[in-house]
C-alpha cells in the first residue's frame, strides 16, 4: 500500500484490513520532523493499527541529526524498518531540497547515509522518483549505493516536476534498474491485473509492487492480483459499503466537528467515485453536504439504488487528484 498523504493514515489502514486482503505492507504517509522531534508519532501508534499486513513508517527529512534519533523512537514503537522519503513531489517540498528535490545531490545522499546507516537500529529503504526535474538524476545516484546495506529501493518511474501528470516513464525505469544491485519495488499507475500482468512480464527482476491511486479507487484490486476467488457484483457493493461505514466511522471518531468529518470524506470520494457509475454525481451531492447526518443520507441513497461497478479488470483511467510522498 502506497502511501497517499490525507488518505491511507491508521483509520484507512485499519478499515482496509478488516474487510480486504491483498497487501503484505504499507508504506505510512510521511512524518516530519524538527531537531529530531516527530511532528507526531501518533498515525503509527501500536495501539492505532491492528492491521493483518506489516507497516513502514516513513520519514521526510535531510537531516541527519534529525533522522537518527526519530528513526531511533519509530523502533522503540516496534518498527524495524524505515522507509525515507526521496520522492515527494510536492514544489514546497521539492524547493527545500527534501523528497524528490534531493536526488540531483547524489554525493549529499551518500553522505547523508553513511551518517545514519551505523547509528540507527533500524532497517532502511528509500522511496524515490527518476529525478527532480531531470529523469536522470537516479541513474547517476543508483550506482553510488549499491554498497549502502539498503532493504529495498521503491521507484515511481515519474519526476518530482511531473507530479502525477503524463506517463511513466518504463524506459527509464528500465535503466535504473539494470544500474543497481538492490531489491527493487515498482510503484505508479497499477490500476488493473492487466497493467500488473504487463509490467511483471517485462521486469521480472523486480521484487515487489506498490499501489496507490489504483488500490484505493478499487479496493479489491490487490486481491485480483493475487488471484483471490472473486466476488459477485453485489457481494462487491455490501462489502465497499461496510468498508466505507467503518473509515467514517473511523474519522468520526477522530475529527471534531462536521465539518472536519465531511472534508475528509470528500477527499476519499475524490478516489471513490470514478469505482462507480454515476460517482461523480455522488461526489458532487456529497461536496454540498454540510452535517454527518445529510452525509450518511446521500451515501446511503446511493448505494440504495445499487450502482454499477466501473471497477473492472481492465481498470480505470486514474484521475491525477492524489498527492503521494
Amino acid at each position: 500500500m502506497a502511501p497517499v498523504l490525507g488518505i491511507t493514515g491508521w483509520v484507512y489502514r485499519n478499515a482496509y484490513s478488516r474487510f480486504f486482503g491483498g497487501y503484505d505492507f504499507a508504506i505510512t504517509p510521511f512524518i516530519k520532523s524538527s531537531k529530531g522531534r516527530p511532528s507526531t508519532l501518533w498515525d503509527i501508534r501500536p495501539e492505532n493499527n491492528d492491521v493483518r499486513f506489516n507497516i513502514v513508517p516513513q520519514v521526510l527529512d535531510r537531516d541527519a541529526d534529525n533522522f537518527v534519533p526519530l528513526a531511533r523512537s519509530i523502533f522503540d514503537l516496534g518498527y524495524d524498518t524505515v522507509n525515507w522519503n526521496l520522492g515527494c513531489p510536492l514544489p514546497m517540498v521539492r524547493k527545500k531540497g527534501r523528497g524528490s528535490g534531493m536526488l540531483p545531490l547524489p554525493h549529499e545522499i551518500v553522505s547523508f547515509l553513511e551518517k545514519v546507516m551505523p547509528n540507527m537500529p533500524n532497517k532502511l529503504s528509500i522511496k524515490v522518483r527518476l529525478g527532480s526535474e531531470s529523469a536522470t538524476d537516479l541513474v547517476k545516484l543508483l550506482p553510488l549505493l549499491n554498497d549502502v546495506p539498503l532493504k529495498e529501493i521503491i521507484i515511481h518511474p515519474r519526476t518530482g516536476k511531473q507530479m502525477y501528470t503524463g506517463e511513466v516513464d518504463l524506459d527509464a525505469f528500465e535503466d535504473a534498474i539494470s544500474v543497481t544491485k538492490h531489491k527493487i519495488v515498482y510503484s505508479g499507475d497499477i490500476n488493473s491485473v492487466k497493467t500488473f500482468k504487463m509490467l511483471s512480464e517485462r521486469f521480472s527482476s523486480v521484487s515487489g509492487w506498490m499501489l496507490g491511486r489504483g488500490g484505493i479507487t478499487n479496493p479489491f484490486l490487490p486481491e485480483e492480483i493475487k488471484g483471490f476467488p472473486q466476488s459477485t457484483d453485489q457481494e462487491k457493493l455490501d462489502r465497499f459499503l461496510a468498508f466505507h461505514d467503518e473509515v467514517f466511522l473511523g474519522y468520526q471518531k477522530e475529527l471534531s466537528g462536521p465539518g472536519h468529518l465531511i472534508g475528509k470524506m470528500k477527499e476519499v470520494w475524490r478516489y471513490w467515485a470514478d469505482a462507480f457509475e454515476g460517482g461523480n454525481r455522488l461526489l458532487f451531492k456529497i461536496t454540498r453536504t454540510k452535517t454527518a447526518e445529510k452525509y450518511r443520507a446521500t451515501v446511503s441513497d446511493f448505494f440504495g439504488k445499487k450502482p454499477k461497478l466501473r471497477i473492472e479488470m481492465n481498470g480505470l483511467k486514474l484521475k491525477k487528484l492524489s498527492i503521494q510522498p
